[in-house]
């Protein structure tokens, strides 16, 4: 299923899109993006499209808001549907040379000198548009300035709407069934890779998408692993496992998060109590601080009860999502500063923001990686502190049999 935003959402994405570019001294902006991450790799051009391509695909837009945008998609028969969805004027095939294409339009619309922003995929990992087309526009285009400005316009997409919000909330709900239903269906004798049409069969039949679903059981006093598994394995549930989740389910685009530990037919031991007992506290503590002004640095400290009751973590403890994961972002490196001392603090960083959407993801392991949980949820940055999107309760979830 797919959905629209208001026109008026629209125009201010746009026209915070064109503000960067007379910032940048750009003519336009050429957007790419691909089906990675279940499309989520789409994100940049999807939020300004509302396309959300199964390949790849081209966002040629111009400052001059006479000339119009165009979007190519990676296959011919993936045109009729993006016509469809989007409401951007010029939609066409890329051909199987995109970059000529996208050379082709610039030229046709007088933009061959002067600077044009790249947008890619993700600057935090460095990726952006395929090499070839890069060189291709490079060699064919020589005049024109090619300026990388992925992390310029990413930041356009940090603080969400309140129809952002709204769609997030959906998501949020759809994600919350996967964890009712795995409460409700999960039985000793299913094999982990089983639970995925669990999971998916939750929210599918209502116009939910899949985005991840990480999981990962093993005997409580046998540990295996600190982490959700991205690809489930064929291992027996039994009774006495825990399972260890991360989902997410999307409502067009938008993805909720949610991480909760479940339990096979008996309460959690006390040692997986006591590390579900920390990462609640470092929850509930980076909750309150993630507010307006608030920085990074405060988040660190607000976690350190995770080094300080003899835990490391291994996945970030934070990072902003709703689309795509983005900044704000604190990794695994922020447990140099546990426990905390006024003698080692860590960078500032960057400050919170109102309506930003955090994920706060907890994940307490031992030293040695053989038993690890994770506790979190999608939220909202308000004055008050990050909301939780979700409405599954922090609690073990016991499955009863």
């Amino acid at each position: 299923m797919w959905d629209r935003f208001s026109p008026a959402e629209m125009s201010r994405r746009w026209e915070l899109a064109r503000e960067l570019m007379r910032r940048h001294n750009l003519a336009g902006l050429l957007i790419f993006g691909n089906s990675g991450v279940n499309r989520h790799n789409e994100a940049n051009i999807f939020w300004l499209t509302n396309h959300l391509d199964l390949h790849h695909n081209y966002l040629v837009a111009p400052l001059d808001e006479s000339i119009e945008p165009a979007l190519y998609t990676g296959l011919t028969n993936h045109v009729p549907n993006a016509r469809q969805v989007s409401d951007i004027p010029r939609i066409e095939w890329g051909g199987y040379n995109p970059a000529e294409t996208v050379a082709r339009r610039l030229q046709a619309i007088g933009l061959t000198q002067g600077r044009l922003g790249l947008v890619g995929v993700n600057h935090k990992f460095g990726m952006g548009m395929p090499y070839q087309h890069y060189l291709y526009l490079r060699e064919t285009l020589p005049d024109l300035e090619l300026v990388e400005v992925t992390l310029d316009f990413t930041r356009l997409r940090t603080v969400k709407s309140d129809e952002e919000v709204a769609w997030l909330r959906q998501a949020a709900e759809f994600t919350d069934r996967t964890i009712y239903a795995l409460q409700e269906q999960v039985r000793p004798g299913m094999t982990d890779y089983s639970l995925l049409s669990i999971i998916e069969s939750s929210y599918r039949r209502d116009g939910g998408q899949p985005h991840i679903a990480f999981l990962r059981s093993m005997a409580m006093n046998d540990p295996n692993g600190c982490l959700p598994a991205q690809n489930p394995s064929d291992r027996v549930i039994q009774k006495g496992d825990v399972i260890i989740t991360e989902i997410s389910a999307s409502y067009w685009g938008y993805s909720g998060q949610i991480h909760r530990p479940i339990f096979v037919g008996a309460e959690p031991t006390p040692v997986w109590q006591r590390m579900f007992d920390t990462a609640l506290t470092a929850y509930q503590r980076m909750a309150q601080v993630i507010r307006p002004g608030a920085t990074e640095a405060d988040v660190i400290r607000a976690a350190a009860v995770i080094g300080e009751n003899g835990y490391e973590i291994y996945d970030d403890l934070i990072h902003g999502y709703g689309v795509d994961i983005h900044p704000p972002l604190i990794d695994r490196s922020c447990g140099r500063y546990w426990p905390w001392r006024e003698d080692n603090l860590p960078p500032e960083g960057r400050r919170f923001e109102q309506n930003m959407a955090i994920v706060i993801q907890p994940n307490p392991i031992t030293p040695d990686e053989r038993m690890g949980l994770q506790l979190g949820a999608l939220t909202v940055v308000t004055e008050n502190g990050a909301e939780s999107l979700h409405q599954v309760p922090f609690e073990p979830v016991v499955v009863n049999l």
